[in-house]
């Protein structure tokens, strides 16, 4: 009887604790993102370091660099932070390019924070939508010009 008394105390203490972090979890589950961001900036009062300490916590890249901006700090600083505070630069491109920056914007603040070139190329370039080059009006339909030939002209 003493060893089964023991055992259920184990097995209930193994439950509380494995329990437990769920429990924490759930209860700061309710905070978002911006609400962490936001207590961060009035802490620090500079977006750029609010971004690179995120980073270096270990939240999700594309979501600080995308959720800053949506919070309306400027995108070219946020990148840059971002870039400085070496997170995945593809996650940072995404983020701010889902917040409306632009590519040539994200490409210029990437590079001023330290971006490898070439892989910015890789990434950047793919977002980049091709432009139309026609003539205007259209189909010229064709057909040899000859000097002899009547013209409509």
């Amino acid at each position: 009887m003493n060893r089964n008394r023991k055992i259920t105390i184990v097995l209930l203490i193994l439950v509380i604790f494995a329990v437990l972090p769920l429990i924490s979890n759930t209860a700061f589950a309710g905070e978002t993102l911006k609400d962490i961001l936001s207590k961060k900036y009035k802490e620090e009062k500079d977006i750029c370091l609010v971004v690179k300490k995120a980073i270096a916590e270990g939240m999700n890249v594309k979501e600080v660099t995308k959720t800053s901006i949506e919070m309306g700090y400027d995108a070219c600083l946020v990148v840059r932070c971002a870039v400085e505070a070496k997170g995945n630069l593809e996650q940072i491109i995404i983020g701010a390019l889902e917040a409306g920056a632009t590519s040539d914007v994200c490409s210029r603040c990437a590079l001023e924070g330290g971006a490898d070139p070439q892989e910015l190329a890789r990434i950047v370039e793919p977002e980049i939508a091709p432009i139309e080059t026609r003539l205007p009006g259209g189909n010229s339909g064709g057909g040899y010009l000859s000097p002899s030939s009547p013209s409509s002209f």
